[in-house]
């Protein structure tokens, strides 16, 4: 079976022409908005060296600016972030193929739908979307979908359906993932999770994160396709990522339902933030984490012997710690008597409530993640970069999520004093409180993600531009040896994006013929994808790909003539053809790309046992027919015309007969031997030997006979050869494709 094919790594995207005209406008108003500080800051000298107050005029222009300015930056953010969008139906289509192979070698039905194929999704949760939706696709077909027999036994339709579904909400994403199979059964699940160890006797389980545990599979005996227990691993590990949540929904016989809610990205590097001040130091924390902005007095402040500090907030108690001191600083002094000023933060799964010295005001900031790989991992926990505040003050940016989960595992060393707790290092506290059910995906708010996450795609994307930029050097030198100088590494990039997007659109368009081989428009867009793909293989000198490309438009070729008809085993065989081409588009042009000899070999199998058969029988067809002439017939006709014999096409059609239309044929030809020399014949003699001989012939031949003889001739062999009709045409070498390949 294979695998779901994922094409390199590309450091570009599809921009629409309308995004970039605002962009443009944007830029105008820029430059506009420049010009205008310009004017005014030279007014402004001028009226600090004559020692003059400033005009109406001037304030008037500052408030101008500074409202433009504002506007300006808004629009350019949301302008990025509207670029960043891709349909996710581009995801959904990759899942074609390995659902295929997956029905083909589960021995079982599988319908996969698509709905909400144009949601717009971030590109980086685009990416990172692939392979948890691969495995939970895996899991349906193997794990839920049963085998026809059984489903035909069960009252259902003998093929399963397995929908991807993407749903737009105002705040988050939902992307789901179902199936009409068997469901899950809870009890052989939960008696699995006791027996493995994972679960006390006395203990109230939780299903979904017994499924989502490490390790854990209900297979004893790991497959091709499943039972090694990382796919749903996995997929809570991404969802967690992104700050959202994953839930179960199913109902034994009728199917599974997983449901991954995602929230909306909102800023890639630009933050909504509330400023704090602890001591001299300055922090940033996300707004739409911040719950509640209180001033406690230092006697509403409580304590117990299972919790140091905390108050109450609703009615309910929170923790209170100190936020310089949870960063690993010393503790915020306060400077107000008798009132702590107190933020009450939310993370993925629990609320605590810090203490600082100060608020200030909320603000638009930038934030500068920071550099994990000169500093670590764990050189600032809780901090997620660094920001630039009003007056040219440098802050730094709190990652709430990680800030609650470090207070949150101190809190469960303290109060339970569990032993796994001791052994947990910091970097797994937040994961490892979700694997002992210390807190339901499903009830956590939705929150924004957080800003190192989108920060990290955008370093990947950085350190792919930086290898391709290293590889040019390596890259021009392979184009020098395949003789392809005229291209730079930066062609070279853009023939590899076309190629790969036209090889996945080409797979797409496979599939889809696959059941709706009569689909013209589709054949086209088949046809028009593998030509453009041999072409660029052959401008980056890739000449196994290219020929592998020719090889598959031959097929393509027979399958839309009818000589070969749709079936499983050929679908296979392009696919695979295709998906050697999308590998080779990882090698070209730095590696010479080896033929895969057990595919083409088949494809060449194919193509050869049709060119062996070429006979056309039909009539009609071959009345419209040309003669293809190599160079030893093409030198024998220009002879002929020389020595003054006539050129002639002649078409004979014959009534039917006791005897087989290729004898008739075969025995027309020997008699016209006598008449002039035969240079060509649809069908070819050795058709005819073969029996593939219709009910007429078309002849390419050189006589002395002028037009009027040749004609009486012919009536005069029509009763004796039972030629129903003929026609002759006079004609000469010019009127024929000497290429045989074309």
């Amino acid at each position: 079976m294979s695998e779901l094919t994922n094409t390199h790594s590309i450091d570009r995207m599809v921009v629409r022409l309308e995004h970039l005209d605002k962009l443009l406008n944007l830029a105008g108003e820029v430059i506009i908005t420049s010009s205008t500080l310009h004017e005014l800051q030279r007014d402004m000298v001028d009226a600090s060296v004559q020692r003059r107050a400033p005009t109406e005029n001037n304030l008037q222009t500052i408030k101008a600016a500074d409202e433009s300015s504002r506007r300006i930056s808004q629009d350019l953010h949301d302008l990025v972030m509207a670029i960043r969008m891709v349909e996710i139906g581009e995801t959904f289509k990759l899942f074609r193929r390995p659902v295929r192979d997956l029905a083909r070698s589960l021995k079982k039905e599988i319908d996969l739908k698509f709905e909400g194929e144009k949601v717009m999704v971030d590109k980086a949760l685009a990416e990172r979307l692939v392979e948890p939706l691969l495995h939970l696709l895996r899991n349906a077909a193997d794990h839920g979908l049963e085998t026809p027999i059984e489903r035909i036994h069960a009252g259902k339709h003998e093929k399963g359906i397995v929908l991807l579904r993407a749903v737009e909400r105002e705040h988050e994403t939902e992307i789901v993932v179902s199936d009409d199979g068997r469901g899950i059964d809870e009890k052989a699940v939960i008696e699995r999770a006791r027996l493995l160890g994972m679960i006390k006797p006395t203990e109230t389980p939780n299903i979904l994160n017994i499924l989502c545990s490490s390790g854990f599979s209900t297979r004893q005996r790991a497959t091709d396709t499943s039972g090694r227990g990382v796919g749903l691993d996995l997929v809570r590990t991404m969802v967690n990522e992104f700050s959202g949540t994953l839930e179960m929904e199913q109902t034994l016989t009728q199917g599974t339902t997983f449901r991954m809610k995602i929230p909306k990205l909102k800023a890639v590097n630009i933050i909504d933030g509330l400023i704090v001040r602890c001591g001299q130091s300055l922090y940033a924390l996300s707004i739409d984490k911040v719950v509640s902005l209180q001033g406690i007095r230092t006697e509403e402040i409580q304590a117990s012997l299972d919790r140091d500090r905390f108050i109450r907030y609703l009615g309910e108690p929170i923790t209170l710690l100190d936020l310089q001191q949870l960063l690993g600083a010393e503790p915020s002094p306060q400077e107000k008597e008798g009132i702590v000023p107190v933020v009450v933060i939310e993370g993925k799964h629990s609320r605590i409530a810090v203490s600082v010295t100060e608020f200030l005001a909320p603000a638009k900031l930038v934030n500068v993640p920071l550099d994990t790989t000169m500093f670590g991992a764990d050189a600032a926990r809780g901090i997620s970069g660094t920001c630039i505040i009003s007056g040219g003050r440098v802050g730094m940016t709190v990652d709430v999520d990680e800030l609650v989960a470090i207070a949150t595992g101190e809190m469960l060393t303290q109060e339970e004093g569990h032993e796994d707790a001791q052994a947990f290092s910091d970097g797994d506290k937040a994961a490892s409180l979700l694997d002992m059910g210390m807190g339901t995906q499903s009830g956590s708010a939705a929150s924004s993600l957080p800003d190192t996450t989108l920060m990290k795609h955008s370093q990947e994307e950085l350190i792919n531009k930086a290898k391709l930029s290293a590889n040019r050097d390596k890259i021009a030198a392979r184009l020098d040896e395949t003789g392809q100088k005229d291209l730079s590494g930066s062609d070279v990039s853009d023939l590899l994006d076309e190629l790969t997007r036209g090889l996945m659109e080409l797979q797409d368009s496979l599939l889809s013929l696959e059941n709706q081989s009569d689909d013209g428009e589709l054949m086209k867009g088949a046809f028009r994808r593998l030509h453009a793909a041999k072409g660029n293989f052959a401008m980056l000198g890739a000449n196994n790909p290219a020929a592998l490309a020719h090889a598959l438009e031959t097929l393509l070729d027979y399958l839309r003539n009818g000589r070969v008809q749709m079936s499983q085993d050929l679908m296979d065989l392009m696919l695979d053809g295709v998906a050697d081409l999308i590998k080779a588009t990882k090698l070209v042009p730095n590696e010479e790309v080896p033929e895969n000899t057990q595919v083409r070999g088949r494809i060449d199998a194919i193509i050869r046992g049709l060119q062996a058969n070429t006979a056309i029988t039909d009539p009609d067809q071959l009345m419209g027919s040309t003669f293809t002439l190599g160079p030893l017939v093409e030198l024998q006709l220009l002879g002929a015309l020389k020595q003054g014999s006539g050129a002639y096409e002649t078409f004979l059609r014959f009534k039917p007969s006791r005897q087989g239309d290729y004898l008739v044929a075969y025995l027309t030809l020997r008699k016209l031997c006598y008449y002039g020399t035969i240079l060509a014949s649809l069908p070819t003699v050795a058709d005819m030997e073969n029996g593939n001989c219709g009910g007429a012939i078309k002849i390419l031949w050189a006589t002395s006979l002028d037009e009027a003889k040749l004609k009486a001739t012919l009536d005069e062999l029509a009763p004796l050869y039972n030629i129903t009709e003929h026609q002759s045409v006079p004609t000469n070498v010019f009127r024929y494709d000497l290429d045989a390949e074309t």
